[in-house]
């Protein structure tokens, strides 16, 4: 999607964040990687010389009224933003947005998850925290008791095959 101007002219105003920007590097795909990076720079560059030429000073010392940022504030949230977590992001929101309007709706789909095998830690903690501003205040009282014990019983299926894995380099077995 590099070619595309309205991701270009996104990237430009958010960049990549560490990870993503080695992943970037790491994907192989030179040319996709520089432009990306060609727009996000231009971008920086044009900011930093509109702030060389009117330099947004910070108001005042510790007793002023005044709490205006200096640039520095411009920057760090610069670099804590990505174009690409962002998009992940707003995409798990309508997966856990999709997710309990299903849980709610649709018995088949409750079925599957009662007989899933649980979620990663990132994902558990989302949907606990999702589920109470998502889910009805009357889906709460068998769901909360079920995604634990089904987290609790995979946790410990998991267990077991690591204890079984450990046992096999034991040299008693």
């Amino acid at each position: 999607s590099y070619m595309e101007p309205d991701v270009r002219e996104a990237v430009a105003k958010v960049g990549f964040c560490k990870r993503h920007t080695k992943a970037l590097y790491d994907y192989g795909n030179a040319l996709g990687a520089a432009l990306m990076l060609q727009t996000h720079m231009e971008s920086l560059l044009s900011e930093l010389q509109k702030e060389e030429k009117h330099p947004d000073i910070p108001d005042g010392g510790l007793f002023s009224k005044s709490k205006k940022e200096g640039y520095h504030a411009t920057i760090a949230a610069r670099v804590e933003s990505c174009y690409l977590c962002d998009k992940v992001s707003y995409n798990m929101d309508r997966y856990f947005d999709t997710f309990f309007y299903l849980l709610g709706k649709e018995p088949e789909f409750k079925e599957k998850f009662l007989s899933c095998k649980g979620f990663c830690m990132d994902h558990f903690a989302v949907l606990l925290k999702v589920a109470e501003k998502k889910l009805p205040e009357k889906d709460r009282s068998w769901f909360y008791p079920a995604v634990y014990k089904l987290m609790r019983e995979n946790f410990q299926r998991v267990k077991e095959d690591l204890d079984w894995m450990i046992a096999k380099y034991d040299y008693r077995n």
